[in-house]
């Protein structure tokens, strides 16, 4: 498939080109057309899309996933931002460009705070683990981040640590489970515990909230393009309130 052919869309900017242009200051061609590839590929998607909602979710999503396995997460957030911002500046639309410092804030020079009895517990519940190692990266290594990939993976780690306040992030972008698994967290996840449920549809985001309605965990949906960093900002903190 050629950049070209992902860029037709009438007579607006070409998104392919630009897209291709800001990847080609840090990579060689060869590697440009690799990264998209990989990319589309890992979106699902025949080409790169063009409406900016489904645009900027391919972007945070899709080929960060692609670019942080190839350059890092440190890099791949820098390439996304200025992916952002020259095509908001090229398509003349805001919603696009990099919305302040959070992305590029290190977290770890935030004030300490006094730690609880019981440290929180993260658990991601996520095929990739770039968001394991992003909220990692932004929580420090006095939170404890674990990745888990099954349904049976999450019952066993609830029922090791039932006592302990912990942050379940489902992640619905890369997802390894699917709204059945409410049961299992209205039913096991410790008091004084909150679930992100990361990136799903707003039809999905109302079933899930119908479901754990009658959970004593804190149920937190977020937007389905909220982005990893800002993903890390929220669960920053949720875990300092913990």
């Amino acid at each position: 498939m050629s950049l070209s052919d992902s860029a037709a869309d009438g007579g607006s900017p070409s998104v392919a080109l630009i897209v291709e242009e800001v990847l080609g200051a840090v990579l060689s061609p060869r590697r440009v057309r690799e990264v998209l590839d990989d990319a589309l590929r890992l979106g699902g998607l025949g080409k790169i899309p063009q409406s900016p909602v489904s645009l900027r979710v391919f972007i945070e999503g899709a080929l960060f996933s692609t670019l942080s396995r190839q350059l890092g997460i440190s890099s791949a957030l820098d390439v996304g931002e200025q992916l952002r911002a020259a095509l908001a500046l090229a398509l003349r639309d805001e919603s696009l460009r990099p919305q302040g410092p959070p992305a590029r804030r290190d977290p770890r020079t935030r004030p300490p705070t006094a730690p609880p009895s019981e440290p929180p517990r993260v658990l991601v519940v996520s095929q990739a683990s770039l968001v394991v190692f992003l909220l990692q990266d932004m929580l420090g290594p006095s939170i404890e981040v674990k990745s888990l990939t099954s349904e049976s993976d999450l019952s066993d780690a609830l029922r090791r640590g039932a006592a302990r306040p912990t942050l379940v992030v489902v992640d619905r972008r890369h997802p390894c489970v699917g709204p059945g698994v409410c049961k299992l967290l209205g039913e096991h996840v410790p008091e004084r515990s909150t679930v992100v449920w990361w990136a799903a549809q707003s039809d999905e985001q109302n079933d899930v909230e119908a479901r754990m309605a009658r959970a004593t965990a804190q149920l937190i949906t977020t937007a389905h393009d909220m982005d990893l960093a800002d993903l890390g900002e929220l669960c920053r903190g949720v875990v300092d309130l913990m």
